[in-house]
């Protein structure tokens, strides 16, 4: 793959704020961005020096974005298939189209990661009654029934807690296909991040240690304090996704560690990941640095921690006081980064790194705030 050369145009499909972290990135590393979003006022349309808008099922929109552009990438992976083989035809995606419609679906999902021999939870994929009850025969409980398709950060799970229960939670996600696996008793909850070039190049960060409460990232950080043989296995397994599943990009392994030693996979995500946003201060280069890279045809960059750090999301609204009160304990070490979206329950409004320290504890915040 040739190089894009510096000021040309890179395709950014969704309008998130990974997008607009992806758009900032480009901009940094001397090329252009065009956004494709659903609304005028999505958070990339701060950064993004193009921003075309208009419904993903749109011939006339998606023709229009890919015509202003020499190569794209995805911000998010929940996109129409339409929508990414009609801009794979026009001009190279990366990841390809494929992958990404095979890691938005849970079930698929899993199927690749069995195949490509990484350790996954005790699950069966259920979409009728029939394949629900067999599940509750064959699996012990309790367990967790996820959507395969269209839920993240908690939204679209149910638990059960015996057989009889499985079919309460079935419906109260909306039944059709899903994923239910066994609870996973783990000693922690960890990320590697994996970079693979066009030419094949690869480039691993180190492990991240993170903290959910509610289905949603609360608190990440590095170094992860994780055994060294458990990430060299978090490691092998991120080298054997890249590799089979013919990444070209940036993907993220949500991985539990095991009391014993052993690693287990969560979730995939081939795209920028919320866990990673540290990498932005923390680390030589970023996770978006990182994409921008790839996509523009460049090599990876050095993934290499500098130092010590913690990212906490900010999350429902964002309390001013408590930022202020973290700055004042951190003094020079704190990054706030803003998404420009309007505050709402359990939202992700922003998130702030502390450099220098992977201890940090959040500070009080008003009703309706959450940092960390």
């Amino acid at each position: 793959m040739t190089p894009l050369p510096p000021g040309s145009a890179i395709g950014i499909i969704g309008g998130g704020q990974l997008g607009l972290m992806l758009a900032e990135a480009a901009r940094e590393l001397g090329y252009r961005t065009v956004a494709l979003a659903e609304t005028g006022d999505a958070p990339v349309s701060a950064a993004a020096d193009v921003l075309v808008a208009g419904r993903f099922d749109d011939p006339e929109v998606v023709a229009r974005f890919a015509a202003q552009v020499a190569a794209a990438t995805v911000e998010t992976e929940t996109l129409p298939a339409g929508l990414l083989e009609a801009v794979a035809a026009r001009v190279p995606l990366y990841p390809p189209a494929g992958l990404v419609l095979t890691t938005q679906d849970r079930a698929k999902q899993r199927a690749l990661t069995v195949a490509l021999g990484i350790a996954v939870p005790v699950h069966r994929v259920a979409a009728t009654e029939a394949e629900l009850a067999a599940a509750g025969r064959e699996l012990t409980f309790p367990v967790v029934v996820k959507r395969a398709t269209g839920g993240y950060d908690g939204r679209g799970q149910a638990w059960a807690a015996e057989p009889a229960e499985l079919p309460a939670a079935w419906e109260s996600i909306g039944g059709g296909c899903c994923v239910i696996e066994e609870r996973v008793e783990f000693a922690a909850e960890f990320s590697v991040i994996v970079c693979r070039g066009a030419g094949g190049e690869l480039a691993f960060y180190a492990p991240i240690r993170n903290v959910h409460r509610g289905g949603i990232l609360r608190v990440s950080s590095a170094p992860a304090g994780i055994p060294a043989a458990s990430a060299a296995a978090a490691r092998e397994f991120a080298r054997r996704f890249a590799e089979g599943a013919g990444l070209v990009g940036i993907a993220c392994l949500e991985c539990y560690l095991l009391p014993d030693g052993r690693v287990l996979v969560n979730e995939v995500a081939a795209r920028p990941h919320n866990s990673g946003h540290l990498t932005i201060e923390a680390c030589a280069t970023s996770q978006f640095g990182q994409l921008v890279r790839v996509v523009a045809g460049q090599p990876p960059g050095p993934t290499e921690l500098r130092e010590a750090a913690t990212m906490l999301n900010l999350i429902g609204d964002i309390d001013e006081a408590a930022l202020a009160a973290l700055e004042r304990a951190y003094p020079g070490r704190v990054f706030v980064h803003r998404y420009g979206k309007a505050p709402r329950p359990g939202r992700k409004l922003g998130h702030v790194t502390v450099l220098g320290t992977n201890a940090v504890e959040p500070p009080p915040a008003r009703p309706g705030c959450e940092i960390g």
